[in-house]
């Protein structure tokens, strides 16, 4: 769900910011991930890129205060750097899955919530 509680779409775009004291690494001792799902089965959805996760060894870009924003759409945002960017389906819903191997902090004890997704389209 979105921050407004909303179901995902590929028709929309959305934005992830981490704050740069909370970036996705500080709380996996090994690897994260995060991937784009069908809500039903939760397999992984294909896309004409062939990108089918976000991670460390995605190149991502970090923003000039060292945090953290990721993009989810069917089609790449003009502002957004292209490693930083997962497509999604047009038309269909969807789902994030986040991964931590070796979890650490709030992952490891379960009071971690990523940061809320923010629909950035009307």
């Amino acid at each position: 769900m979105d921050g407004t509680n909303t179901q995902l779409n590929g028709d929309h775009t959305y934005t992830l910011t981490f704050p740069r004291d909370a970036l996705p690494a500080s709380f996996a001792e090994y690897f994260w991930s995060v991937i784009a799902v069908d809500p039903v089965y939760a397999r992984v959805l294909p896309n004409p890129k062939n990108r089918f996760l976000l991670n460390r060894e995605s190149g991502l870009k970090y923003n000039a205060d060292g945090s953290l924003t990721l993009y989810f759409a069917a089609e790449r945002p003009k502002d957004a750097p292209d490693p930083n960017w997962l497509p999604t389906p047009k038309g269909q819903d969807y789902r994030l899955t986040f991964r931590f191997y070796g979890p650490k902090g709030g992952v490891a004890d379960g009071s971690y919530y990523p940061p809320p997704l923010v629909r950035v389209d009307s």
